[in-house]
């Protein structure tokens, strides 16, 4: 069975206020494409569909047609489950019209069983190909509820075991029936999900190239993971979570394609979109995965074409105003709208709107942000009235500071460190509930 694995679409994204409307489109144009041309049988969404709960009428409509267009393709099976940015209302809304043009869609686990989650993967036939366990994003209480109302469970209930526990207990349910459904017949089992795995590896390979060390690891607690809310305690999931009897995982939460623990049947697609400057430099990809019963899948990454370009500088004056001139000169030569991140990490401190006016006069990009770093500021021991301080520093960075301030410590201390990674689940998680609320 042949399918494509993507994932963290985000549809609806205005970062730094810039609309993204055509760059989505784009993308979905392309996808569709992508499927028709490598031959796709089905098409696995793992998670955040929409950047927001309530996304634009814009968003949706981008969805809902791209959905109906892949009726008229060979692509007849399609897998959406619900991210953490998503509305599991919202997505499983018109789940019943869309099952009925073979799209399965689970926005949550509220309200369903574990045969609910699995799904049989049909030819243009009605032959079964394969089957999906497919398994949304969660929180911790969604999860304890689910096995408190779950009229199959009896004897332990889900107060006696751990959250990371009752996850691997689900994922094993799932499969369990899925062996049951799938009875003698030689197809493979696939699942889904979205959340933040331990030991993830292969950044490095997209930054550098095919000929870098796609096991290279790199770290769990990073800003540049792409991680944008990391909530409760099922954070940081281990790859035994997931029977090693799965054919294939199909993960989203984390915006570039990764492995899990270096397992090739464990993978994160990442996002078709850079979610913020930090990721600009990531390869956009898609997985087109060909997937066998007891086989390693084949997978290739399909790198999805820039229809955006974003674009960080960091370094001293000098520097950035060195990587603008180089800038403009490369869009002279190939126009594309470009947005720009600027950070002076080293130097004197200045007004980087007066220091980089000559640079930014050109009209082939847009400065979206100026940027001081921590060490400047503190050497200048002072703040310029052009320096966005409301805009400087992520929410994880004042959570640092604030830790930091409270321990009396540096901020690179290990002390600060170690509480930071104690505590920014939790932290993520209010911020999380607190745009829900509003």
């Amino acid at each position: 069975m042949k399918f494509i694995h993507t994932a963290d679409w985000h549809l609806g994204n205005m970062m730094h206020d810039i609309d993204r409307t055509e760059e989505a489109a784009a993308f979905l144009k392309w996808l569709k494409g992508e499927i028709e041309r490598v031959g796709a049988q089905a098409l696995i969404i793992a998670g955040d569909i929409f950047d927001i709960v309530n996304p634009s009428n814009v968003a949706k409509t981008q969805y809902y047609k791209f959905l109906a267009s892949l009726l008229k393709t060979n692509c007849t099976n399609v897998v959406v489950v619900g991210g953490n940015h998503d509305s599991g209302a919202l997505l499983d809304a018109p789940a019943g019209v869309l099952e009925a043009l073979n799209i399965k869609v689970v926005g949550s686990i509220n309200g369903r069983k574990v045969e609910d989650l699995v799904v049989e993967l049909k030819d243009g036939d009605e032959n079964v190909i394969g089957i999906c366990c497919a398994v949304p994003f969660m929180r911790n209480l969604e999860l304890e509820q689910f096995y408190k109302t779950d009229e199959r469970e009896s004897g332990e209930g889900a107060d006696d075991v751990s959250d990371e526990d009752l996850l691997k207990r689900l994922y094993g349910d799932v499969y369990r029936y899925a062996v049951e459904l799938r009875g003698e017949r030689n197809i493979p089992i696939i699942a889904t999900g979205h959340l933040y795995a331990s030991n993830l590896s292969g950044r490095n390979s997209d930054e550098l190239g095919s000929g870098a060390n796609e096991n290279a690891t790199i770290s769990e607690n990073s800003v540049e993971d792409g991680v944008r809310e990391v909530i409760g305690t099922l954070g940081n999931v281990d790859v035994s979570t997931f029977p090693s009897e799965l054919d294939y995982v199909a993960l989203g939460h984390i915006h570039y394609a990764s492995m899990v623990a270096k397992n090739p049947k464990v993978r994160y697609s990442g996002s078709p979109f850079a979610m913020g400057f930090d990721e600009s430099n990531c390869k956009r990809v898609v997985l087109t995965v060909d997937v066998k019963p007891n086989e390693v899948p084949v997978v290739e990454k399909e790198e999805v074409p820039k229809a955006m370009r974003f674009e960080q500088f960091k370094g001293d004056l000098e520097t950035l105003k060195r990587c603008l001139r180089n800038l403009e000169k490369e869009l002279v030569a190939n126009p594309m709208e470009t947005y720009v991140d600027l950070l002076l990490t080293t130097g004197d401190f200045v007004s980087l709107n007066q220091a980089l006016e000559a640079e930014e006069a050109g009209k082939h990009f847009v400065v979206k942000r100026h940027r001081i770093s921590r060490g400047v500021l503190r050497g200048a021991n002072r703040f310029d009235d052009n320096v966005e301080s409301t805009k400087q520093y992520t929410q994880e960075d004042y959570f640092r500071m604030l830790i930091a301030t409270n321990a009396e410590e540096k901020e690179d201390s290990e002390v600060v460190k170690n509480l930071y990674d104690k505590f920014i689940g939790m932290f993520n998680e209010a911020v999380c509930k607190a745009h829900e609320n509003d």
